[in-house]
């Protein structure tokens, strides 16, 4: 039962907060696990020992880190800015299995949300961009090969895999080595039915991200809002019950981005945005446990 999965967050945009500022911060809120991420550490500056040091830190007080988040952006016309992202990509691989990480996370790219980011439809055509994200991932999952380490493609906005159709593109140029993780914040932008591709996805679903949303197909701030769990149109109980169904035991990992609540409410403290949102996450579960 969804109880029993381990509930973490999501590393990114903590406001330079230390990782052992952070892991203090999460320990006493409640979470089970971090998902390290590129603001903790960079593949390509730092060697696989610094990693093990954020891994041993979440270890000591008690958290798993059952993610690392890369989310390099694929689609680019520059050959050499590519493959450096592809390289990033690779040494990350190599940091995790290192590190007993057992997942990395990705993205295709576009990344929308980055200033300077490639538009697609003009000079470099959506097939010229599916192919350099599909590089991408052959590539990363080349060298997860035989090392454990799961790579688990997100499908996000404004990325190719955008949403279901465009993910099972992916998912099956890729083959069956592709994981998943699924967020379903992002299906509310497309309207997909967020049960029926767990079960669909089964397992190939690694990870899972909490977070909510409202709005339409857009721009971020402006169509849509993210939202902590439950704030949004998520049907969390049937995404909780698709995940019982299919089996999936694995982790479970707050992405707080509802930046205006915690700059507005909270002051931009981020102790106090991952409590709030722990407190969330356990009456969800709480009323998914009681349900008959």
């Amino acid at each position: 039962m969804s109880a029993g999965r381990p509930i973490g967050y999501v590393a990114a945009d903590v406001e330079g907060l230390a990782p052992g500022e952070l892991v203090a911060v999460l320990a006493e809120a409640g979470y089970g696990a971090v998902d390290w991420t590129m603001e903790q550490w960079d593949p390509l500056a730092e060697g696989a020992e610094a990693l093990g040091e954020l891994v041993g830190l979440a270890h000591g007080a008690g958290l798993a880190c059952p993610q690392l988040m890369v989310h390099q952006d694929y689609v680019t016309a520059d050959a050499e800015l590519w493959e450096e992202r592809v390289a990033r990509t690779e040494a990350a691989v190599d940091g995790a299995a290192a590190a007993g990480i057992p997942s990395i996370g990705i993205v295709t790219g576009p990344n929308r949300w980055v200033a300077g980011h490639e538009a697609v439809g003009g000079e470099l055509s959506e097939a010229s961009a599916w192919d350099l994200a599909l590089a991408a991932i052959d590539r990363a999952l080349a060298r997860a090969r035989g090392t454990g380490v799961r790579v688990c493609l997100e499908p996000c906005w404004g990325t190719l895999a955008s949403d279901r159709y465009r993910a099972e593109y992916a998912l099956a140029r890729a083959g069956e080595e592709l994981a998943v993780t699924v967020d379903p914040s992002h299906f509310v932008m497309s309207g997909d039915d967020v049960p029926a591709l767990v079960r669909a996805w089964g397992g190939r679903l690694a990870h899972v991200h909490l977070k909510d949303a409202v709005g339409r197909p857009g721009q971020d701030g402006e169509d849509f809002w993210f939202l902590l769990p439950g704030e949004g149109t998520t049907d969390w109980a049937g995404l909780l019950g698709a995940l019982d169904e299919v089996g999936y035991a694995g982790a479970m990992a707050v992405e707080f981005e509802s930046f205006t609540l915690r700059d507005n409410v909270f002051g931009g403290r981020v102790d106090a945005g991952a409590r709030h949102a722990k407190a969330l996450v356990d009456g969800l579960l709480a009323t998914r446990e009681a349900r008959p």
